[in-house]
Order: structure tokens, then sequence, then C-alpha cells
């Protein structure tokens, strides 16, 4: 059944609070500022009223909405929420941030741009993530266009809004830490919610000509009762007959027999394809599976044997023997002072602690409980490429922001673990086929006892190994920022 007007527009702004509200989660998780959001008002505004509301420099993202809703809305934010909201973000100092929100130009802003931009993304990402859950019918959400300035005095040509259109506008006041409120919404064009729905248009479409019918015969009624009492019988039997043979002559005019016919072409076609299409399924299925099983197979059986050759064969391990390597398990050669961290630290407490113990993994979690683990490959690819030394003359406030990204959101989950009896075959094999370079080592009850790595490994094999050398140590910490 298809969605009304009414009902549409009731959602996006039900929605709408739900969206502003998940946009400030988000902030709050990513760099630690206690935010929030209430809806206040809920109006039909012209461009006139929202030029009261919005009188300094103002920020507006239009969005392009496809699906149920369909057409572009705006996302505007005050001079007060613009700079508190990219100040944060870019992690200004208080004192600045203050300042610019009462005395802030565009100048000011474009030396922000990219954590505006960022910004924007966030927020319709948000938007699309809670309407996509909450909105039956919805497609997508699209930023299409972002403008900083005065856009009142020509809206159609700066944010798109009509100067003499009527727009549902829905006020929000926001607060970010201790900084003063600002003023924020959304501006729904009434376009956007389409017209009526299909089952209204259909209703009103039938509701009609079963009127008029009964209208017009009965003008068609009592004209000819009135010629009937002043002119002869036979006119009017006359007319009557002609009036009969009229309205059955559309009757006759369409055959009982042709949609009969239809039907039981479309039932044969739909018979036929079904027909088709359960031969097609059955010849192409088990090629496709026999395509996919010739292709894993192969490569599976070739790492289980390798794995297998390398903890039977004492020639793959100098200077042990296969009882000696076989007899090896997690226990044996685990690493033993293991680093924790909580979910909620951040990238940067995480990296310190890494660096402290020369670590490159650390344990998420909580008296000896694992939630998740952090590598020193997640930290390179959660934080900028540009906080390394050698980028230092690019390095900008928003790479600096990357550093505040939350443990939870980058650790790896669930985590893979071995048992300390596990043997070294067998943890190998593990490595192999779940692609990871390390494996924490967890007892019975669920405690973490230590973690084996890949390096763990090649210690042990090469120990006795007169051709290779090594000494010194290589740090497995990530670099220093």
């Amino acid at each position: 059944m298809a969605t009304s007007q009414t009902e549409v527009e009731s959602q996006a702004v039900e929605l709408s609070a739900e969206a502003f509200e998940a946009f400030c989660d988000d902030i709050s998780g990513m760099f630690g500022a206690d935010m929030a959001c209430e809806q206040q008002d809920v109006t039909t505004v012209t461009v006139k009223d929202l030029k009261k509301h919005f009188k300094k420099l103002t920020a507006v993202n239009s969005v392009k909405a496809e699906g149920v809703m369909d057409g572009t809305f705006q996302l505007v934010f005050d001079q007060g929420g613009l700079f508190t909201l990219s100040g944060v973000i870019v992690m200004m100092p208080a004192n600045r941030i203050l300042e610019e929100i009462k005395r802030g130009t565009v100048e000011d802003m474009e030396a922000m741009n990219d954590a505006i931009g960022e910004t924007g993304n966030l927020l319709v990402g948000t938007w699309d993530r809670v309407f996509r859950e909450g909105l039956e019918g919805h497609g997508h959400f699209v930023q299409s266009n972002s403008f900083i300035g005065k856009p009142w005095d020509e809206p159609e040509k700066t944010i798109g809004l009509a100067a003499d259109g009527e727009f549902v506008f829905v006020s929000y006041e926001m607060t970010i830490g201790e900084y003063p409120a600002f003023k924020c919404g959304v501006i729904f064009p009434r376009t956007i919610f389409g017209s009526k729905s299909d089952a209204e248009q259909a209703a009103s479409a039938q509701e009609e000509p079963k009127e008029k019918p009964a209208t017009e015969e009965a003008a068609a009624t009592e004209e000819k009762a009135e010629p009937a009492q002043e002119e002869p019988e036979e006119k009017p039997a006359t007319e009557e007959a002609t009036a009969t043979e009229e309205k059955a002559e559309p009757a006759q005019e369409e055959p009982e027999e042709k949609p009969a016919t239809e039907e039981a072409t479309a039932e044969q076609k739909e018979a036929d394809a079904d027909t088709d299409a359960s031969d097609n399924t059955i010849e192409e299925k088990p090629a496709v599976t026999d395509e996919k099983e010739e292709s894993k197979e192969p490569a599976a059986g070739v790492v289980s044997e390798t794995i297998q050759k390398m903890a039977e064969s004492p020639a793959v391990l100098p200077g042990e023997s296969t009882d000696i390597f076989l007899a090896i398990c997690a226990k044996d050669i685990m690493e033993k002072n293991i680093i924790w961290g909580n979910p909620d630290d951040s990238v940067q407490q995480v990296l310190a602690k890494m660096q402290q113990a020369d670590a490159g993994y650390t344990m998420v979690g909580s008296d000896g409980a694992l939630e998740g683990i952090v590598s020193k490959s997640d930290i390179a690819g959660a934080i900028s490429p540009y906080l390394r030394p050698i980028f230092a003359k690019w390095r900008r406030p928003l790479d600096d922001a990357t550093l505040q990204i939350k443990t939870k959101w980058i650790m790896t989950r669930p985590v893979h673990t071995v048992s300390p009896d596990t043997s070294l075959a067998a943890i190998m094999q593990n490595m192999s086929q779940l692609g990871q370079r390390g494996l924490p080592v967890v007892d019975k009850q669920g405690k973490v006892q230590g973690l084996v790595t890949v390096f763990d490994i090649f210690r042990f094999m090469l120990n006795d190994n007169p051709n290779v050398s090594m000494i010194g140590k290589t740090s497995k910490a990530p670099p220093l920022i």
C-alpha cells in the first residue's frame, strides 16, 4: 500500500530528531565532547522567515534524496554551530572557538574548509543511516552542495530554495560541552514528500465516475419524463429503443472471450518462463558450485600440505628433531607480557602504550576478558599518513584529529584465539587460513594468558640455525608520530 504525503512528512519530521541525535552521538564518540540536541518547533516558513532565524553566517548542506522522499532538502546551522563544530573537530583552543562564534568571518571559515566538508559528510551519512532504518521506501541521501555565507538574498541561486516557496522547517537547539547553545534545523520543501498517494488518486478517480453516471441518468430520466407527457407515445418508444440499443452496444463490444484468452496466454507464458527458469537453474547451479570448489579446494590443499610438511620435516626446522617440534605448544613460545587497552581509549593513548612497551598488539577489554585486538596495522590504517615526520610540513589540524578516534572503532572482533596446549602445527595452520599474524592464547576460563605471533614462530624455527644472524632487535611498536 502506498504511503500518503502526510504520512511521509510525519515520518520525516520524526526521523529528523533521531538523525540529529545520532549525529551528536557520533561526534561525542569521535572527539570526546559531550553533545546534545533538542527539537524546538515544526513550522511552515518562507525564505523571509528563515532569514529571521539565521541572521549572521549560515552553513547550508543541500542533500539530494532518492526514494519515497524525492528531491532536495537542506540541513542548516547558524554561525555558533558552524564555528563550534569545526573548532571541536580540528581541536581548536576553547578561547579561539568562543571568539570566532562572536566575530568569525567567511575568511575564517575558509581556513577550516576541510573540517567543514568532513562535518557535512558525517552529518549526511548519519541521516542516511537513520532514514534507511526507519523510513520504508527510502533510497539514498547524497550531499549535493554546501554553502557558507548569507544565502537569503539569492536563495534559489545559492541553496536552491525558491524565494516565494513554503517549506516545513524543523528547528533544533544543540550544545557541545560548555560552549553556548546554537541553532540548527532541516528545511523540507513540501514537494519532496510527493503529492497524493497512488491509492488516494485511484480512490478519487473511482468515486467521481460512479457519481457522474448516476447524475447524468437522473437528468436524462427527468428530461425524458417531461417530453413523454407532451409528445406522442411513439417518439419516446423510439428514443427508448435507440437508447437501449446504444447501451447494449458497448456491452457487446467488450468481448468476454478475449480476457480469458489473454489470461490463458499469460498463464502459459508464465508457466513456460517458470519451466525455462527451473531448467536453467538446474543446469547452471552445479556449474557455479563446481567452479568454486575447483578454485578453493586446490589452494586449501596446497596450504595444508605445506604446513604439514613444515611441521613434520626436520629439514624445514634446522637443529630440531621432528618429535621436539610436534611437542611444542602455544604456551611454550607465546609472549606473556601483553598490554591492555580500554574500548574508549583513543588511538593516541593506545599508540603511546604500544611504543612504551614496544608491542605490536594491544588486547582490548578488562579483567582478562577479551573484547577485541588492535594491531600495528590497525593503528597505521586509522591515523593520517601526514602525521609521519617526513610529511610534517603538510600536517594539518584535521590530521591530528585522527588520533582521537576510539579504539572500539578500529579493533578486530570477534577475536580468533588458541588454547595454551594448541600445537605449533595447528597454530600455523590457523594463521594461514585466517590470514592473521597474531593469535591470543586463552585458557578454559576465557582469560588471556599470552600472545603468539608469526615472529615467535620464526624465532623458534631459526633459533639454532648457524646460517641466520639475529643480532639486534627490530621494533614491534608502530613508529613514533
